[in-house]
């Protein structure tokens, strides 16, 4: 049994077992010989007081919650952020357990206060209180703060919680019994976040425990700063990671405007490392991966970018800190990768490339509007390509040749996932030694409509071919703009592309073979 169950347990147990007492009157004579000071409203301790109560109001404390969970959530922290939503609901099953439980408030001079609104059990005030250091602690510990920074925050929390109860206490609105109450609902509702999202314990750690691994490996961490949001709080993470599991202290290296990475792999080979983390969009993992491949110094990847292709059909988490644990203590895996030439270029690509459709998409789709609606802004360049017209394509894979008409795709791949669910190559496996071929025909809304329903679908169509082999080479009838794992590398009337395999090892959750 995980400790988060035993902590989540535990309080629930304890909070079911004071609220029986509470009920069955057990606790009255106690509250009969806790009463407060009986403040006089309008006297200035007395408003104090109430403005206080009015800040730590419950429904406050769940918009911070809520806020908090919705920041955390494209900082790539997705157990955070569950765990954050999952603590919130301790405010409506506070609602919750007052209507199963109606008890009547102290006589107070505040009855009319809006603070006071509402049966007393258990304390709503003390549940939010609980609740927002409990949040306030495990954000710290989230972001990698010091351990310096974790205990001011407890100590902060727990000073908090005394004033909060203080409050209630002399205002007299709260028995002292409802009082342990909220801290015992509010701690049950932690323990459940905790359990239920997989966030470790929120304890004091006087050092990082290494593993087997044997201390001296070092990693190269290659990262796109224009897709992570918060480059402090991903360095603290990061760098935790790996120094709590055995390595040393990382190599740094960011990308530039003109070295989209395969400089920085370069020289993260130059320097001996002995794995290679990467941090970005498709376009940095290709640029990386690409460099690596051949090498056999494994590749980690954390998914940072819009699409995060490669991510998504290796199983990789898009959680930051469960992607660091798989690319520290995965599956040291070969993947395919696939040589595509145009116009006498070389390049190389892991997910998949293509002339088409697919690559006006890419080059219409609005940056600025991926920033604010992410996926969804492949979905308004998609709709932009209905009217699209066909080119003549001849395709010949592994010397055959297959298709020889119109289309408006023509698409490789290495893997098959996209995001929105859709499976564009249902055969594709990333460990396979082949290459998958897509072929795409239809002209107007009516043909587009079938073809996404195809595609969506991953089945063949009069419109739609699924086609693989190890080497295919295409002719078109114009010059067609192409992508490469999404990104526009230039114009071509002719391309060809060959599966290079086994070529690259990347950390897994699970063996690929």
């Amino acid at each position: 049994m995980r400790p988060q169950r035993h902590l989540f347990l535990a309080a629930l147990v304890l909070y079911i077992g004071w609220t029986s007492a509470v009920a069955a009157g057990v606790t009255d004579a106690i509250d009969r010989h806790i009463t407060g000071p009986r403040l006089p409203p309008r006297s200035i301790p007395g408003q104090l007081a109430e403005a206080f109560a009015a800040l730590t109001h419950p429904t406050l404390i769940l918009l911070v919650m809520l806020g908090a969970a919705a920041r955390s959530f494209p900082q790539r922290q997705r157990r955070l952020a569950v765990a954050l939503l999952v603590a919130a609901l301790g405010i409506p099953a506070w609602e919750l357990q007052r209507l199963l439980l109606p008890r009547d408030r102290p006589a107070s001079l505040f009855a009319d206060s809006l603070s006071a609104a509402g049966t007393a059990y258990p304390s709503g005030h003390m549940v939010a209180a609980t609740l927002l250091v409990w949040v306030s602690v495990t954000v710290a510990n989230a972001q990698r703060r010091s351990s310096r920074e974790q205990w001011r925050r407890r100590l902060a929390g727990l000073f908090l919680l005394s004033c909060v109860a203080a409050d209630q206490w002399a205002m007299g609105t709260q028995w002292a019994s409802d009082l342990i109450g909220g801290v015992l609902l509010g701690a049950t509702a932690a323990g459940a976040a905790l359990w239920i999202s997989g966030v470790k314990l929120i304890l004091p750690v006087r050092r990082l425990h290494p593993d087997t691994r044997e201390l001296g490996t070092r990693a190269a961490v290659i990262y796109n700063p224009t897709k992570i949001l918060d480059l402090d709080l991903f360095h603290r993470r990061v760098r935790f990671a790996l120094v709590r599991a055995g390595w040393r202290p990382p190599l740094w290296m960011q990308t530039m405007s003109d070295d989209a990475g395969p400089g920085m792999a370069r020289d993260a080979l130059g320097k001996g490392a002995d794995l290679v983390l990467v941090a970005g969009g498709d376009g940095t993992v290709r640029a990386v991966c690409a460099e690596m491949a051949g090498t056999g110094v494994p590749v980690g990847l954390i998914p940072a970018g819009t699409g995060n292709l490669l991510c998504r059909n290796l199983g990789i988490p898009f959680d930051e800190d469960r992607a660091l644990d798989v690319a520290l203590r995965g599956t040291p895996a070969a993947i395919d990768m696939i040589r595509w030439t145009a116009g006498g270029d070389d390049q190389l690509f892991t997910v998949m490339a293509g002339a088409g459709i697919d690559a006006e998409i890419m080059r219409t789709t609005s940056t600025d509007l991926k920033k604010i609606i992410k996926a969804g802004a492949y979905v308004v360049a998609a709709v932009q390509q209905v009217a699209m017209t066909p080119f003549h394509a001849r395709v010949t894979i592994d010397g055959e040749v297959r298709h020889d008409g119109e289309t408006v795709m023509t698409l490789v791949g290495n893997v098959g996932r996209i995001q929105g669910g859709i499976d564009l190559f249902p055969a594709a496996s990333p460990a396979d030694g082949m290459l998958d071929v897509l072929i795409a025909s239809g002209h107007g809304i009516r043909d587009m409509a079938r073809l996404a329903s195809g595609l969506r679908r991953g089945v063949d169509t009069p419109a739609l071919s699924h086609l693989r082999g190890r080497r295919v080479e295409v002719v078109l009838d114009r010059p067609l703009a192409y992508q490469l794992d999404g990104d526009i590398a230039g114009t071509t009337t002719s391309f060809a592309a060959e599966v290079l395999p086994g070529a690259l090892i990347v950390m897994t959750p699970a063996d690929l073979s």
